[in-house]
C-alpha cells in the first residue's frame, strides 16, 4: 500500500535537517578585555562576552569619558537603538527607543549627550541623555544634508569629520556654524577618529596606487599627512590614549606606534575563543578594549 505523496514529503521534512528552516547567520557580540599597553605579546586578557546575543546585532562600542561604561548600537532584528553597558555591574541600559535606527554612538566628554548617525535623515544627530525623545539635528546650522556613514566629532572646537555614505569621500564641517570643506575622495568606509591629545582627525584613504593608508587631517591648516598603511584589509581601527593605533586582521590584534617598527601583533583573539573580529575600541585610560567579533 502506497502512502500519499504529501505524507511522504511531510515525513522527510521532519526527518531531514536540510529541509528545516536555515539557522540564522551569526551576529557580532562585544567582548571586553583588560589591555596592557606595555606588553608586546598577549596584551589582552580576562575576556568576557558582554552582550552574548549571537543571533542579534551588537556593534560600534564607544567608551564614555570615565571608562566605566561604553555605549553601543544594539539591534532587535528590525532596527537598532543606542544602549549602554556598565562594566562594574555588568548591566545594560537602553538610551534611545525610536522607530528609526541609530548607529555610531559617540558620547560627549561630559557624558550628557550622545551623537549618532540617525536614519531619520541619514545625518548626525545629538541626543540629550536627559531628554532622549527630542534629538537635535547636529548639522542643521552647517547646512550639510549629505548622507553620513561614519563621523568623528571634536567637542572642544566644534569640528566634525564625516565619511559620505554614498560619495565615498571625507568632508570637514562644524556643529554650530555654516561650514563644508571637501577633504578627500576615494575614502574607505571606516569611522574617522579624533586623534588623542590633538585637534587632528584621522581617516582611511585608498590611494591611486591602490595602497590603503590611515592619514591625519589638521582642521586648521587643512593639511593631510600619511601615517601608515593599514595592516591587511580591515579598515576599522582605533586610537589608544598613548598615541598608538590598534587594528584587527582576522583574529590578530595589531599595534602601530609612530616612529616604531611598523605594525606588530600583540594578541591573537583565537586564543580567547573568538573565531573572527573586526572592530576595536580602547577606554580613555588605556586599560580596557572592547572588541566586536564572533565567538567560536
Amino acid at each position: 500500500m502506497h502512502r500519499p505523496a504529501l505524507a511522504i514529503l511531510t515525513s522527510l521534512a521532519l526527518a531531514s535537517p536540510t529541509l528545516a528552516q536555515d539557522a540564522p547567520e551569526p551576529q557580532p557580540d562585544i567582548f571586553l578585555f583588560a589591555y596592557d599597553a606595555s606588553a608586546s605579546d598577549d596584551a589582552l586578557s580576562n575576556g568576557i562576552n558582554t552582550t552574548n546575543r549571537p543571533t542579534l546585532y551588537d556593534n560600534q562600542p564607544f567608551f564614555t569619558s570615565g571608562g566605566d561604561t561604553f555605549v553601543y548600537s544594539r539591534g532587535d532584528g528590525t532596527q537598532t537603538d543606542v544602549w549602554e553597558y556598565d562594566i562594574a555591574s555588568a548591566t545594560h541600559a537602553q538610551i534611545t527607543d525610536t522607530p528609526e535606527s541609530e548607529y555610531s554612538p559617540t558620547p560627549s566628554p561630559d557624558n550628557r549627550t550622545v551623537s549618532v548617525v540617525f536614519e531619520r535623515n541619514r545625518s548626525i544627530w545629538e541626543i540629550d541623555r536627559a531628554d532622549p525623545d527630542n534629538p537635535v539635528w547636529l548639522l542643521e546650522a552647517a547646512g550639510v544634508d549629505e548622507p553620513v556613514g561614519y563621523f568623528a566629532r571634536n567637542h572642544a572646537s566644534g569640528d566634525v569629520l564625516f565619511w559620505s555614505r554614498y560619495g565615498f569621500n571625507v568632508a570637514l564641517t562644524h556643529a554650530s556654524e555654516p561650514a563644508y570643506h571637501f577633504v578627500s575622495g576615494h575614502a574607505v568606509p571606516a569611522s574617522p577618529h579624533l586623534i588623542p591629545g590633538t585637534g587632528e582627525f584621522s581617516f582611511v584613504h585608498r590611494q591611486t596606487n591602490e595602497e590603503v593608508w590611515i592619514k591625519a587631517l589638521d582642521p586648521e591648516t587643512r593639511a593631510v599627512r600619511p601615517l601608515t598603511p593599514i595592516a591587511g584589509t580591515n579598515a576599522n581601527y582605533t586610537w589608544a590614549p598613548d598615541g598608538s593605533i590598534l587594528q584587527i586582521e582576522g583574529t590578530q590584534v595589531h599595534r602601530w606606534r609612530e616612529g616604531g617598527k611598523g605594525w606588530e601583533v600583540i594578541s591573537d583573539l583565537a586564543d580567547h575563543g573568538l573565531a573572527s573580529a573586526y572592530r576595536i575600541a580602547v577606554s580613555p585610560d588605556g586599560t580596557r578594549v572592547a572588541v566586536v567579533g564572533i565567538g567560536e
